[in-house]
């Protein structure tokens, strides 16, 4: 497992390039549609996560990101857990960078209507055809009535006349009730958990671990949520509860260690709308500005307020850092850990948000240097104070999208008592830089009309982004001293769709000839093409016909020369220049009981570096994947991989097989017995070594609900699971012969009270 692990580590390092891929998000909702409050929204990320990156995800001023659930590349929100808030927002979707930086990679516009709004749009058009209905009945028996009778009373004419108009008036008076109607609403949600480990067999026995090697925990989770209106008011709550019986599990074990309460505040959200103004309070975030502030997400509070139909503020004073548990309990009560900021919006054409609007941003930050228990490094205070601008336009058609950003940040470390008690240190002066960026899409071709069933669509996009030497802002994490230009162009034909791109991006900017210069270059090119898309009719498929995806990245990292009394002109070749290219072609079918699907993938590392130019590398894999469902209570799946490592330099070839095997039965309602096995084969083609690792678990599992009333509601889940994992490793130079084995037996019980 040891050499596994190093050899995929390797692997990753090798390939290291691939990961600064740029990664886009796609929604599976349309900007310019309204949806309903409980509607499954869904996130589509263009390349899988490396193990380091994280999503995040904002509403408005709400960080949701725990609400949604990850699917492979894919990220279901949980609208029955919170319904999205109704009105217009913001869906922004951040990429997390292992250094803590928060990227946006997608800005989407929410439209969310009342779950109210249709009833009352049929209850209001009803009583109209109601009213007009009367009205024209009466016109009618009036005209009969003159036929008859040509001499009226005036006054019984007047009468009916009043009548009506109080109908008319006692209607509106019911519609308006209507609306503003009361209601509040309180869900509690508690869950109880246990999770045991009765049983653990190691052999050796040696390799047996001192500590929890058998083990019994309970942990607790709770939320305290509500939902109120009166008039123009509207508020909604969310209190999180989070606790364990087993110390390192608590939430605030990392920063106060043996001292972390048992049962903590996870976290909170107060939100209260009047009118049109938003307030929140509790773990929010603020800044739309991609340089200076971008979607900071702490305890603290948040206010977005119309003062107009052209004006609009947008303000936020939040903790330095993430808060966990009562402590600093509205997160604004340490005036030097804060963030602080305010925007100003201004809509040019308030008839049609985002034609043409403007956002002016001041900010304001100041970080102490605080570390947790486990910690040993030596940090400094911080302190940034910025100004920055945000300019987005579209036109009617929203063919043509354009949005610029400008950051100014004067950045620098305050006196630090903690770590110069003197005040001795002789201080760095600040920098002031600045950063500036622009995107632009226009659709060349926008829903052209080929056939009957296919429309062409074509998309051009252009990225540009410049950050100066030194930049650094306490609300965002741009990387400083670099300059990047994105060329795309995405294209659909009905189902088949293809995007085409390429990078251009270095750093260095001030040319600084001590240092090294680096490019980067970088084309991508991916296409879908379902066959049904182009044989066969599309309403009713052929399922023999595959769905096929092909895609190709190459990326060269190298340097531009060799820096002057830098060093590298001792070893030329540590001066890089790198080139990965990466294939994947797939192609599945969908058959109603049978599901095929292969994946190809071919990887190739070009060294280019002087002296070093035989350290190249070439892998490929097959992978092979059959799932079958007899039965709705029965499936089966089995799937095999082939993969092969070349090193060129130290002409070794690496090979492993892979055999995954999985089933599920519910025997019975509300019952699931799971079984997977899995075996992984690697060696090298010269037979020096190999290695197996067996993986064997059968998992059987049950949940029961319970629902009599509003508060009276209970559900259970409980499992039992058996794992058996064997690794075996050979080398056949040195005559070694390792084998170890380890056999567990976990269980659990959940209940669930709201």
């Amino acid at each position: 497992m040891l050499i596994l692990t190093a050899f995929f580590g390797w692997r990753t390092n090798s390939f290291a390039q691939k990961s600064e891929e740029l990664l886009k998000a796609t929604a599976n909702f349309q900007t310019d549609e309204a949806i309903a409050p409980d509607a499954a929204i869904e996130i589509s990320l263009s390349r899988a996560l490396q193990s380091s990156e994280k999503i995040a995800v904002t509403i408005g001023q709400m960080d949701v990101s725990g609400l949604f659930s990850r699917m492979e590349n894919r990220f279901v929100y949980d609208a029955n857990f919170l319904p999205l808030p109704v009105g217009n927002s913001n869906l922004t979707v951040y990429l997390i960078e292992p250094n803590g930086s928060w990227n946006e990679i997608a800005r989407l516009l929410l439209l969310v209507r009342s779950p109210e709004s249709k009833v009352q749009n049929l209850k209001i058009k009803e009583n109209k055809v109601e009213t007009q209905t009367e009205k024209q009945s009466e016109e009618q028996s009036k005209t009969e009535e003159k036929k008859e009778v040509k001499i009226e009373d005036a006054n019984n004419s007047e009468n009916k006349t009043v009548e009506t108009k109080t109908e008319e008036t006692n209607t509106e008076t019911k519609t308006e009730t209507t609306e503003k109607k009361r209601f509040f609403k309180f869900l509690p949600t508690f869950t109880i958990a246990m999770q045991a480990q009765p049983f653990q067999s190691n052999f050796p026995a040696e390799a047996r671990p001192e500590k929890r090697a058998v083990f019994n925990d309970f942990d607790l989770t709770g939320s305290l949520k509500t939902e109120g209106k009166i008039g123009i008011l509207t508020g909604e709550s969310s209190f999180d509860f989070a606790g364990s019986t087993f110390k390192e599990k608590t939430l605030q074990f990392g920063a106060l260690g043996e001292d972390a309460p048992d049962v903590d505040l996870s976290s909170y959200l107060m939100n209260l709308q009047i009118g049109k103004a938003k307030f929140s309070l509790g773990h929010t975030s603020f800044g739309s500005n991609r340089h200076l502030v971008s979607g900071f997400s702490s305890r603290g509070l948040s206010v977005n307020i119309p003062i107009n139909r052209r004006f609009d503020v947008t303000a936020g004073v939040l903790n330095g850092t993430s808060v966990l548990g009562f402590g600093n309990f509205f997160g604004v009560s340490k005036v030097r850990h804060q963030v602080q900021g305010a925007t100003l919006g201004i809509e040019f054409f308030p008839k049609r948000p985002l034609a043409l609007r403007l956002e002016i941003t001041g900010f304001n930050a100041y970080l102490q240097a605080l570390n947790s228990v486990s910690e040993s490094r030596v940090v400094d205070a911080e302190r940034s104070r910025g100004f920055g601008l945000r300019f987005v336009t579209s036109d009617k058609s929203e063919r043509f999208k354009l949005e610029f950003g400008y950051a100014l940040s004067r950045f620098f470390n305050p006196q630090d008592s903690t770590l110069d008690p003197d005040g001795n240190a002789v201080s760095l002066p600040a920098a002031l830089r600045s950063a500036h960026y622009a995107e632009a899409s226009y659709h060349i071709l926008k829903d052209l009309k080929l056939t009957e069933t296919k429309k062409l669509n074509l998309t051009f996009g252009f990225k540009y982004e410049f950050v100066e030497p030194l930049y650094k802002s306490l609300g965002a994490s741009p990387a400083a001293d670099k300059f990047s230009q994105e060329y795309a162009l995405d294209g659909s034909i009905s189902e088949i769709s293809f995007t085409a791109a390429r990078l251009r991006s270095n750093d260095n900017l001030r040319n600084v000839a001590s240092i090294l210069k680096s490019l980067t270059r970088a084309e991508r090119f991916s296409v879908t093409l379902p066959l049904s898309a182009l044989i066969g009719k599309s309403e009713n498929p052929s399922p023999f016909l595959p769905r096929f995806a092909y895609s190709i990245d190459r990326t060269r990292n190298f340097g531009a020369g060799i820096p002057v009394n830098g060093g590298f002109e001792i070893d030329p070749a540590t001066i890089p220049d790198l080139v990965n290219t990466n294939q994947t072609f797939s192609s599945a079918w969908q058959f109603k009981k049978l599901t095929l699907e292969y994946t190809y993938n071919r990887s190739y590392a070009d060294n280019r570096q002087t002296e070093v130019e035989k350290n190249d590398q070439l892998g490929w894999v097959h992978g092979l994947t059959v799932g079958v469902n007899p039965l709705k209570i029965l499936s089966f799946n089995v799937g095999l991989t082939l993969d092969s490592q070349r090193n060129f330099e130290l002409e070794q070839v690496n090979q492993t097989k892979t055999l995954n095997f999985g089933g599920n039965w519910q025997p019975f309602k509300n019952a699931t017995l799971t079984i997977d096995f899995s075996q992984t084969l690697a060696g090298d083609a010269a037979r020096t070594n190999r290695n197996r690792n067996i993986n064997y678990n059968a998992q059987f599992a049950y949940n029961f609900n319970l629902e009599k009333s509003k508060f009276k509601k209970f559900g259970t889940q409980l499992f039992v699971r058996f794992a058996d994992t064997l690794a075996r490793n050979q080398d056949f130079i040195n005559d070694l012969n390792n084998r170890t084995q380890t056999k567990l037996i976990t269980g659990g019980m959940t209940f669930n009270f709201f």
